[in-house]
């Protein structure tokens, strides 16, 4: 109860601010943006989906509706008793996320308080200053789930319609329920966010090395450990298996599969978005396509394989990296993937007296959230400039958000450093030395 009393003007203020726009002329223009939706979350898709499914057509007959079955089937659902309940359910799941962001928050703050008094003894003498203090971890929790409900790219989504609330969802699920040590339902969110949209797949290494963690099982190379690791994958697999055969019993048709996930690995169609395939596989001659499409895909899922050797350690920052890497790399990007992680990131608001670029990254995303409309305004409807303009706006959204995950990982691993060799760097030949991580 003190925590819903804590945050339930938060949970108010984003509750008023999403049924005002949600009822306003504005939503209109938002459900139109390609910033805010793509060909696989896009609501007027998944409306055409509802038409045809109602007049016995299978959706996935034609190439416009890429939404996964499930998720049709709930809407399907709500639309026998109303269809006033749709924009309620995009503002019940983008507040729920929200509370479980909350929860997660205060479970990672737990965990750190007891990793740095179990490691407390290892320290230098001399990292006073950087260890972390109680009081400063009690606000931790509300940040982040400001940082999630009260970001212009979250209201902007789920005034839109967005259906990446069921994706940052499931995401949420996994962490939370991982954290919790709860292998079924940490192992359901996994599979639910890869049925719905694929790339969050990656996050199945972290969920196994944080329910190893939780359970406290040595994190070394034995018996335990891999029996222990495999279950976690059983688990996930017999998830995985049951929403697909779940899904075909409703069209009895394997054609989801190729209109869904073969569509974000094919990338067919080339929608501008806020992601970077688009302008690339435009301007690229046929016989390169293949090669390329290999390249830009293993760009989003080889990350993470060096990330978990390096964080094996810390997996909830592996977490928050891996869910950094999908909102740039990912086929098919909107800014609500940003959204969630950078509400991950302030997990680790502790290491942010070490962040460098701050600045700069807040001035890219800043500039490039309000160029983005504008260049599109002038490329499509005055005429005046060309894709390149657009895309500017988006290559720059992405590298402001590779610098941010670059940066937070740079400051973790560079407050680790001064643990456990103190704040104040040696003095070698009479001059302070200099820090360089490699």
């Amino acid at each position: 109860m003190a925590d819903f009393g804590r945050v339930s003007p938060l949970f108010l203020l984003a509750l008023m601010s999403r049924l005002f726009l949600i009822y306003s002329p504005v939503k209109f223009w938002l459900i139109n943006r390609i910033e805010l939706s793509t060909p696989l979350t896009s609501w007027s898709r998944v409306q055409e989906g509802l038409y045809l499914v109602k007049n016995g057509v299978s959706p996935y007959s034609g190439d416009v509706v890429h939404e996964s079955p499930l998720v049709l089937a709930v809407f399907l659902g709500l639309q026998q008793v109303s269809e006033l309940l749709f924009p309620l359910l995009f503002v019940v799941g983008d507040l729920l996320i929200g509370w479980l962001l909350y929860k997660l928050a205060v479970l990672h703050c737990n965990m750190l308080q007891e990793e740095q008094t179990k490691h407390l003894k290892h320290y230098a003498t001399t990292a006073e200053t950087v260890l972390i203090k109680e009081e400063s971890l009690n606000d931790v929790p509300l940040l982040v789930s400001s940082i999630y409900l009260l970001n212009p790219y979250t209201i902007g989504s789920c005034v839109a319609h967005s259906t990446l609330v069921f994706t940052n969802l499931s995401v949420t699920i996994a962490l939370f329920y991982a954290m919790k040590g709860s292998l079924l339902l940490s192992t359901l969110g996994v599979a639910l966010g890869a049925y719905h949209s694929l790339y969050p797949i990656t996050l199945l290494p972290p969920v196994v090395l944080i329910l190893i963690k939780v359970q406290s099982v040595e994190l070394e190379f034995n018996r335990k450990v891999v029996v222990f690791a495999f279950s976690i994958i059983g688990s996930f697999v017999m998830w995985t298996a049951f929403l697909l055969v779940l899904s075909y019993q409703m069209f009895n048709s394997w054609d989801f599969l190729l209109a869904t996930h073969g569509f974000i690995l094919q990338v067919s169609d080339l929608t501008p978005n806020m992601g970077l395939f688009w302008y690339f596989f435009t301007e690229m001659f046929d016989h390169f396509r293949n090669f390329f499409l290999w390249v830009f895909q293993l760009n989003a899922f080889i990350y993470c394989i060096p990330l978990t050797i390096k964080l094996r350690k810390n997996p909830t920052l592996l977490a928050c990296m891996m869910s950094s890497v999908m909102a740039v790399m990912k086929s098919y990007p909107a800014l609500g993937d940003s959204a969630l992680s950078f509400a991950l990131l302030a997990l680790w608001a502790h290491v942010f007296p070490y962040l460098r670029n701050t600045f700069l990254v807040s001035c890219m995303l800043l500039c490039s959230s309000f160029l983005a409309p504008v260049f599109w305004h002038l490329w499509i409807y005055a005429g005046s400039a060309n894709a390149n303009f657009f895309f500017a706006t988006t290559l720059a959204y992405s590298t402001a958000q590779i610098l941010l995950m670059s940066d937070v990982l740079f400051a973790f691993l560079r407050r680790e450093y001064d643990l456990y060799h103190g704040i104040y760097p040696p003095i070698m030949q009479g001059e302070p030395g200099v820090v360089i991580l490699r």
